[in-house]
């Protein structure tokens, strides 16, 4: 009797070794499989901001500023707070009354 009781406790801790065994490798798989993704991801941040630094070079933004007509400001394009405020236009004339110039 006692080694039938024996031979069952074999096998339960053989099935229980065998599970155990057996989701540690599901989870290893899982884990990799992360890591993996983890790693190429970050290569395409990487990739990413090469590719923002590239596109962000001044002289790049400048020239296609340009063929949009646009230019750095110029002198007499700077105005005074209180000049802006005095100057009436249709939309704002209302307010430009009641705003007084510095």
């Amino acid at each position: 009797m006692l080694s039938v009781v024996a031979a069952f406790l074999t096998l339960a801790a053989a099935f229980a070794l065998y599970s155990v065994k057996y989701d540690t490798r599901r989870l290893e798989a899982g884990v990799q499989g992360r890591e993996r993704t983890l790693e190429k991801l970050e290569a395409d941040i990487a990739v990413l901001k090469a590719e923002k630094a590239y596109l962000a070079r001044p002289e790049r933004i400048e020239r296609l500023a340009r063929k949009q007509g646009l230019a750095p400001i110029r002198e007499p394009q700077y105005v005074e707070i209180g000049e802006a405020l005095a100057v009436e236009t249709p939309a704002r004339s209302d307010q430009a009354k009641r705003v007084p110039a510095r």
